[in-house]
């Protein structure tokens, strides 16, 4: 059988382009320590890498056509964790920002871990209640982010993944039409919670930047906005984008990868192709870049300030210590200044 270089193959092979730019970026800046990788920048290297196999797996898919399915289903699993991936690294960043520029020197998404705290115990409650992890770490919103998003994450997997034995020639087959509305049900349910997690990252990000303007940064600047936070701010438009096309896709059959008229004997339709691509790739893609471009708006921000043995809160203890402090001493001197004048009154 003669296989042929598809429209869609092309699609994935510009992409596959794209994000080998990104990498090449990012593996030149770890190996010349210009970002480290335990840093924000590792989980969106691990999302450049995740989409990288998802698109050769969508150029297998373009050339192979049906004769391979496994690289469709590699191509809607890695998808599925690419954005899930870039989602979470939109977080960290606006952690990091926090962490690096207020203050505090501290995060109220995710307070840091004071010397001496058991992470194990963290990491074990965190994976035996999920969610219900916020209960224990109440002060630390990201936990429930992380949980729910894992959850929603797992919905969208399962709910792909349970299609692939359905018998599409026939879709009014009572098996096939059962596992397209489990499906439905639960790929759209994973969808609204990322895309509900996207409307909070858009309330996080303004706060942020509010709370930059009144209070300044690290370039001692009050008034204005720093321009990392810019950068999260207009990469979350193509995340949201990517995000209601999610919901638009697993709820209407017309755009759901299991409709058959989406499909021709190679592979997806032209149209099909297109659309795939332009919402679901190209979104990812400026969003990613986006991200990286923070490298250059943060490269002059302060280092992380060590973490007190009474954190949480201690910065701010330490900040009101000094602010007593200053304020003893200059009621000292206005004390000197007034017995001074006291003397000089009484000599007279």
């Amino acid at each position: 059988m003669a296989y042929k270089f598809t429209g869609e193959a092309g699609a994935a092979l510009a992409f596959l382009i794209g994000y080998l730019a990104v990498f090449a970026w990012m593996l030149f800046a770890y190996l010349t320590h210009r970002i480290k990788w335990r840093s924000r920048y590792s989980l969106l290297f691990f999302h450049v890498t995740i989409r990288l196999a998802s698109q050769a797996s969508g150029i297998g898919f373009g050339v192979l056509g049906f004769a391979n399915t496994n690289l469709f289903l590699a191509f809607l699993i890695l998808g599925a964790e690419g954005y899930f991936s870039l989602v979470l690294c939109t977080f960290r960043f606006v952690i990091s920002w926090h962490q690096h520029n207020t203050p505090s020197g501290e995060s109220w998404l995710e307070p840091r871990d004071k010397p001496g705290s058991n992470k194990r115990l963290k990491f074990l409650v965190f994976l035996f209640l999920g969610p219900l992890a916020f209960i224990v770490y109440h002060d630390n919103p990201m936990v429930f982010f992380h949980s729910v998003l894992i959850l929603a994450n797992a919905a969208i997997v399962v709910g792909g993944s349970y299609l692939a034995g359905a018998d599409y020639s026939d879709p009014n087959l009572p098996d096939t039409k059962r596992r397209l509305q489990i499906s439905k049900i639960t790929r759209t349910a994973g969808q609204s919670v990322f895309l509900a997690g996207n409307a909070a990252l858009l309330i996080i990000i303004l706060v942020t930047m509010r709370n930059n303007r009144k209070d300044g940064d690290s370039r001692r600047k009050k008034g204005t906005v720093h321009p990392t936070l810019w950068l999260l701010f207009i990469a979350w438009f193509p995340l949201i984008v990517r995000g209601i096309f999610g919901i638009l896709q697993a709820a209407v059959f017309s755009l759901s990868y299991y409709n058959p008229d989406n499909y021709s004997a190679t592979g997806f339709t032209p149209r099909f192709t297109a659309i795939e691509y332009f919402l679901g790739v190209l979104t990812e893609w400026i969003a990613c870049v986006l991200l990286n471009l923070t490298y250059l708006t943060s490269r002059h921000d302060p280092k992380k300030r060590d973490v007190a043995i009474d954190a949480p809160g201690s910065n701010e203890a330490l900040g009101v210590s000094e602010q007593k402090g200053s304020l003893v001493r200059e009621m000292d001197k206005e004390g000197q200044i007034e017995s001074q004048n006291r003397t000089e009154r009484g000599s007279e």
